[in-house]
């Protein structure tokens, strides 16, 4: 039987706010990119783009909050990852053994 793969969740966690942050960070050189256009060129502004709008309000708070949602989920996935690998392999066990629990006593079945 082939060994189950576990699924740490802090490492979903970090995927999604790493795709943001990917998003958010383009989007903001985009904003800068912009900006330094229209101060050559004057009379450019932000209010075509409702995302650059609020980018240029909030960027840089949203780019920082992000990166400390991905600071405090790398530190978790790479803490809790132990737990969870161990978690799998009980669960393995549990199935390739018949429903049997190892406890202190001895060997029992589930419904004991």
């Amino acid at each position: 039987m082939p060994r189950r793969k576990f699924i740490n969740p802090f490492y979903v966690l970090l995927t999604v706010v790493g795709s943001v942050f990917a998003l958010t960070a383009c989007g903001y050189v985009l904003l800068l990119v912009r900006g330094n256009h229209a101060s050559a060129v004057r009379g450019v502004s932000y209010d075509d783009s409702p995302l650059l709008t609020f980018l240029d309000r909030h960027g840089l708070a949203l780019l920082v909050g992000e990166l400390a949602v991905l600071a405090v989920a790398t530190v978790l996935a790479i803490g809790t990852d132990g737990f969870w690998t161990k978690r799998a392999e009980r669960r393995t066990e549990l199935s390739s053994d018949g429903g049997t629990v190892r406890g202190q006593e001895g060997t029992r079945t589930q419904g004991d």
